[in-house]
């Protein structure tokens, strides 16, 4: 077969899968759950703080209009869109284990590395498509916010507006990357969905507090986090800015934070996640071409 057979195939076979349903609905109703709460929360009387600066709860509610609807939701996707990613991935890499299906796949698809490589095409191209949908779902949510509270001047959409989305698009999918890549690595290498999404899961959830422990324990660990992922990954997407209101509904450090901590710059971040996304993808590739899986099962 050749690759664009191999990725039709892989395309079906997820198509077909509930799982694949089950994370984008899960995905959407996040996006409908947190502005249903912050839209509830805008109606109060009164403000709060954010970096020293007194905002109304009308700003909040301002926040939310069209103008940031797409920035808001990518800080959803980049966080717990991420998670679901994850769950996917591994499902499509270790599930051929479960099924013991492993071993026709490889024979029938005329190369390993090529039978891989359409399947992991084909998880990323889902993987966006679910974060397309989540997007589409905030933008829709915003202009009911939007027109109903006297903000319907859609002046700011302009080319330069419509460019920048994109990239805040294309930014939130990067950051993604090394995580699916991992989960879709640890599934390969552990022979089974299970082990995918407990290693992705487990790396998504405890790095973060890694790297604040590491971060108190003096100038010999201090600036370990900006060699591994989580760190980097909130340098880029902190580039999708949000509005002041809406700061502290974010779901990581605002640039400043990022700032006083030390963080890698823009260019340094990407190049660390780069490499992270390439060397799970070259631990997959490598341990799948090296395994017996005349057995059936992989093993």
């Amino acid at each position: 077969m050749n690759l664009q057979t191999l990725m039709a195939v892989e395309f079906f076979k997820l198509r077909k899968r509930m799982m694949t349903y089950v994370i984008a609905l899960l995905t959407v109703a996040l996006i409908v759950l947190l502005y249903s709460v912050l839209w509830s929360m805008s109606g109060r009387a009164g403000g709060f703080f954010e970096q020293g600066r007194r905002y109304s709860y009308e700003d909040l509610r301002r926040g939310l209009f069209l103008e940031a609807g797409v920035p808001f939701a990518l800080q959803i996707i980049a966080t717990f869109g991420t998670l679901l990613a994850v769950i996917l991935a591994a499902g499509a890499a270790g599930s051929e284990y479960a099924w013991g299906t492993v071993r026709l796949m490889a024979t029938a698809s005329s190369g390993r590395l090529r039978m891989m490589t359409a399947r992991l095409i084909v998880v990323f191209v889902f993987v966006a498509l679910i974060a397309l949908l989540a997007v589409l779902v905030a933008l829709a949510y915003s202009a009911v916010i939007t027109q109903t509270n006297g903000g319907s001047d859609f002046s700011f959409v302009t080319w330069a507006f419509v460019r920048e989305q994109t990239f805040a698009f294309g930014r939130t999918l990067f950051v993604m990357a090394p995580f699916v890549a991992l989960a879709f690595a640890a599934a390969v290498v552990g022979r089974s969905t299970l082990a995918g999404a407990g290693v992705g899961l487990a790396v998504a959830f405890l790095e973060p507090l890694i790297s604040n422990l590491l971060r108190l324990g003096g100038a010999r660990w201090e600036h370990v986090p900006n060699y591994l992922i989580d760190s980097n990954r909130d340098v880029v997407i902190a580039q999708n800015q949000l509005p002041a209101a809406l700061q502290r509904f974010s779901f990581g450090p605002s640039p400043r934070q990022l700032s006083e901590r030390g963080a890698n710059s823009l260019e340094e971040a990407t190049i660390v996640l780069l490499i992270w996304t390439a060397a799970f993808i070259t631990i997959a590739f490598v341990t799948y071409r090296r395994r017996d899986i005349t057995a059936g099962t992989g093993g």
